[in-house]
């Protein structure tokens, strides 16, 4: 029944997730004199269709009112106007602005003029919030939405990935103009925002309104820049190319950095019609920006007796003259971005139309291992492309009643390319196609086989023309919807209710090319039967056949050997809430009913599912489908303003969210290989009947103005999380034709309680400052899905001891402090001169100190960090996560100089530097030594002997050039940097019309 009301209501809606993105302006109108209350009072937004009038208590509302900065005029016959410029209206928060009007004698009087500040303390919001407008985005000197995050209460950013109050990776929601954003496949953010379209960020970590979901530690909100009443243009430029690489320039290097973005606002045929535009090109030639030394060596001879030139009857080995890696600058790591951000608006009152739209096309180089490849030049690289389309009718059916239709298309293609024939994988690993395509310079060994990796002095290097083994098409799309209605009923309370859901189509597909070597033995692949060519290929996905042609619906090669169609997962929600408003007390109250529908599959019995004993895959009958999951989640907020500098705030809500898809689509070969065949130590460990993690959330706060310029803001939260994803080993039942398997499975539960700290200073004197700390106690029994997975291999139980979390950091902070000269200030030199300096620091994150016995199955490059991937051998030396790295500190800074050319065009010259005073901060250690400066390997004969004695002396100086000096194994192999980034240093220009 509930199948059929769900197609009913696809029908009817089209289907996305939206959230308001929008906020509200209220407040009270009174005759100046007596203090009584003005009745029928016109108050307007200047500039829009948009307006109110007060009733007989003086009191107005505008609702739905979109983010941005506002004029607001109050207008009474027999009183002078009003008018209060500046007025922000952010997303979800309610601005309150009153109004005390005089008499007037003159018709024509002048209107009274006020310039509005954003109050020190918002009584009205009943939750921790940290809000990031345009204007300090402009001054701040980072650029990137991570690292605008720096400045945000509760955010840790490590390695490169987002975590919220101790929340997992994949914990964190995002929503672009009210639309998420999120990546269900991998519960990342899926578009790119240009840094000058953005209105305001807001980050909410306390928790939020029934209107919101799919987010269990906290949500970023983006909202997008609305076009203006008069045409403005902006052009800016900046780069770091003032060097030429590996050259040494005020004690950095230059990185091949430059960023050129472009935006006009305006009107279009009509003032009632508005658009606003941003164009970016960010090109990197080396995106890592990393501390790297460089080395040269010469004279190296191949010593790999896999090529018959080494071990051959007469053998004359390849001898490389010079080996050479370059000073400050990482090769083979390119990335290049396009990308459009846009907003249409049509202010017909009572309706409204907006139209939104956010598209990129980004192609970033992967290598993760440029010291071995300096021989090759042939590339590979990820293309991503997307595109996402809003469109919001607004329809005011009265003053304090509207309702809202929400629709969008999202669009999103990432493929792996090759630099010789781009996706066209099957040629990858064709001798003949390759030598036509260098003109006879990169010979293979046979038809389907590149020569054999050079060895010199024990590492293997890349030989020119080497080909990637891994290609991979990933699509996603879905079309969207939501219907919200909005009523302030009274003056006290703002009532909605909405009905939102989306609907995906994802497709998935990977293959290793050099499966096409099947042609030797059946003439071409094609030709070879299926299921070898898919254990040869490990041809893997759905929404794709085993040779990457698009399907719309499973494809069966037999009773058991099938690739699925495209997972067509659906999510739905309704909720219901209730914004009360009075002087003394403001309560969030709202109910959510969320329904996620994986389309996934599970086994009826996974201990002894059936098989297909020939094929070895399991058969399609052994499956079911998953119901699909519901549930209710109750959200309260109160806010106790005491006076208007004292306000205290609860907040309560119980939240629900899918794990990343990845964790349970898998294709029939996967499970094949993991259940049935097995055989190998650690696999990509399968999924199926995954539920949502469930999160419980509390939250109590403090905000206090300190004077006309300086207020705090202190909180204190818990957070009970249950159901995050985990391994657990299948064991099977006697007689079963399968291997124990680990499977993914709800089961790690963590904890996360700390308080956070906000001090803000406004401009006085010049000087504007934001100070912000954040103490956090993250435990939990895992840190990530396979956290225990040595555990799991060697025992049967699940971890239940609740330990400090791989990503928990106690201690986080960022002191802003920006310091600017006005117009007509500061004579001729420092009029309009600014600096802006960000001071972040850390207190590292937790480790475990681990012994591993000498030898096992290492090489001579990995043999330093394999242990910390194989977890079979290692021992610990103490508790799990009981050291901590470093403290790390950093400071950024901006100077910027504006002139004005003509009227109305400004231009600003800057700089620009990330990490001032070079630091050298550690972000991540070797497990076995503590440290980030030594592996523990090369200086302990224990470990290193046996290679020195095979490789000779210059195999030391190799290994600590490339893996001490570099860490080059322990970014390949653990996928992580031990260090921060060095100093960057950008100079740019500004024209703004």
């Amino acid at each position: 029944m509930f199948k059929k009301l769900t197609v009913l209501l696809l029908l009817l809606v089209p289907i996305f997730l939206f959230a308001q993105s929008s906020g509200k302006i209220a407040g009270v109108v009174v005759d100046k004199s007596t203090g009584d209350p003005l009745p029928g009072v016109n108050v307007i937004l200047e500039g829009t269709t948009m307006g109110s009038s007060t009733d007989i208590d003086g009191y107005y509302v505008i609702l739905n009112v979109p983010v941005g900065v506002y004029t607001i005029r109050a207008n009474y016959i027999g009183y002078k106007d009003v008018v209060i410029e500046n007025v922000r209206v952010s997303a979800g928060i309610t601005t309150e602005i009153n109004f005390q009007l005089e008499p007037t004698t003159l018709e024509l009087e002048e209107a009274v003029v006020v310039t509005a500040e954003r109050p020190l303390v918002e009584k009205n919001v009943t939750q921790s919030i940290s809000l990031i407008t345009n204007k300090q985005i402009e001054a701040l000197p980072v650029r990137g939405f991570t690292n605008l995050l720096q400045i945000a209460n509760s955010v840790v950013v490590q390695d490169n990935e987002i975590h919220i109050r101790g929340g997992r990776v994949d914990e964190v929601g995002y929503y672009l103009d009210g639309a998420s954003t999120v990546n269900p496949l991998t519960n990342r953010q899926a578009v790119h925002v240009i840094q000058e379209a953005v209105e305001e960020f807001q980050v909410l970590a306390g928790g939020y309104t029934a209107e919101f979901g799919g987010a269990n530690a906290g949500i970023i909100r983006t909202e997008l820049k609305t076009g203006t009443q008069q045409f403005h243009t902006s052009f800016m430029l900046e780069t770091d190319k003032f060097a030429k690489e590996g050259e040494k320039f005020l004690g950095t290097y230059s990185y091949g950095h430059h960023t050129g973005v472009a935006t006009i606002s305006g009107p279009l045929f009509s003032k009632k019609i508005r658009f606003f535009l941003a164009g970016e090109n960010q090109y990197r030639r080396d995106r890592q920006v990393r501390f790297s030394k460089g080395f040269e060596f010469h004279n190296l001879v191949d010593q790999n007796p896999a090529n018959p030139a080494v071990s051959g009857d007469n053998p004359h080995p390849d001898t490389i003259a010079v080996y050479k890696y370059p000073d400050g600058f990482t090769p083979h790591n390119k990335d290049n971005l396009y990308a459009i951000n846009g907003t249409l608006l049509f202010d017909f009152q009572p309706v409204r139309f907006r139209i939104g739209g956010v598209w990129q096309s980004q192609n970033t180089m992967i290598n993760s291992r440029p010291m071995l490849s300096m021989l090759n030049h042939r590339n590979v690289s990820d293309q991503y492309n997307s595109m996402l389309i809003t469109g919001k009718l607004t329809h005011v059916l009265s003053p304090t009643t509207y309702y809202e239709l929400n629709l969008s298309y999202f669009n999103s293609k990432l493929e792996r390319l090759d630099d010789y024939f781009d996706n066209e994988w099957t040629k990858w690993y064709d001798s003949t196609a390759v030598a036509k395509h260098t003109n006879g310079k990169v010979i293979y060994r046979d038809k389907y086989r590149p020569m054999y990796d050079l060895l010199l002095a024990g590492f293997p290097i890349e030989r020119e023309g080497d080909p990637s083994n891994y290609y991979r098409i990933q699509k996603q799309k879905y079309l969207g919807g939501a219907l919200d209605f909005v009523s302030q009923i009274g003056r006290h309370h703002e009532v909605k209710a909405g009905l939102e859901a989306r609907k995906y189509t994802l497709r998935r597909f990977s293959v290793q090319p050099s499966a096409i070597s099947l042609g030797e033995k059946y003439g071409t692949y094609k030709k070879a039967p299926i299921d070898e060519w898919a254990s040869a290929a490990y041809a893997t996905g759905y929404g794709y056949d085993f040779y990457g042609n698009e399907i719309d619906a499973d494809k069966n090669y037999g009773d058991s050997l099938y690739i699925e169609g495209p997972k067509q997962p659906m999510f739905m929600a309704f909720y219901v809430q209730d914004k009360i408003e009075f002087n003394d007390l403001i309560i969030n109250a709202g109910l959510r009913f969320d329904y996620f529908d994986t389309d996934d599959k599970t086994l009826k019995n996974p201990a002894n599912p059936e098989i297909d004993a020939k094929t070895k895959y399991i058969k399609k009958s052994a499956w079911k489908d998953v119901d699909p999951f519901k549930q209710v989640s109750p959200r309260l907020g109160f806010s106790f303003p005491v006076s208007e500098r004292t306000v205290f705030y609860m907040q309560y809500g119980k939240f629900i969210q899918m794990p990343r898809l990845n964790n349970i689509y898998f294709s029939s070969y996967e499970y094949r290989r993991q259940i049935v065949v097995g055989g190998n130590y650690y696999l990509n460990p399968v999924g199926f009947g995954i539920e949502p993690v469930r999160t419980t959330s509390y939250e109590i706060g403090f905000r206090q103005q300190l004077s006309a310029y300086a207020a705090f803001d202190v909180s204190g939260f818990y957070r009970n999380v249950k159901g995050q994803v985990q391994l657990d080993k299948v064991r099977p039942e006697p007689g079963a034709l399968i291997q124990a398997y680990d499977v993914r499975t709800n089961g790690d539960f963590a904890t996360t309680k700390g308080m956070e700290f906000r001090l803000t200073l406004r401009r006085v004197n010049r000087v504007m400052a934001q100070v912000n700390y954040t103490y956090t106690s993250a435990e939990g029994t895992g840190s990530s899905e396979t956290s225990y997975h040595g555990a799991v291999y060697r025992v049967t139980e699940k971890p239940t001891i609740v330990r400090p979390l791989d990503y928990n950091q106690k201690h986080r902070g960022s002191i802003v402090l920006d310091y600017r000269f006005g117009k007509n200030d500061g004579g001729p030199i420092f009029q309009r001169f600014g600096a802006n300096l960000l001071f972040t620091f850390s207190s590292g994150h937790p480790y475990t100190l681990v012994y591993f016995p000498p030898g096992g199955q290492v090489n001579a490059y990995n043999a330093g960090v394999d242990y910390m991937l194989d977890t079979r051998s290692r021992q610990a030396l103490e508790p799990l996560n009981a050291s901590t790295t470093p403290w790390t500190f950093n400071v950024d800074m901006r100077l910027d100089k504006s002139f004005t050319l003509f009227s109305n065009l400004d231009l600003t010259l800057y700089v620009r530097v990330t990490n001032l005073f070079n630091t050298k901060n550690v972000i991540n250690v070797y497990q076995a030594t503590g440290n980030a400066y030594d592996d523990g390997f090369i200086n302990n004969p224990t470990y290193s002997q046996g290679f020195i004695n095979q490789y000779g002396e210059q195999y030391v100086e190799m290994y600590k050039a490339i893996n001490i000096e570099n860490g080059q194994s322990y970014w390949s192999e653990v996928g992580r940097q031990l260090f921060d980034h060095p100093r960057q240093i950008f100079f740019g220009i500004q024209l703004t019309y």
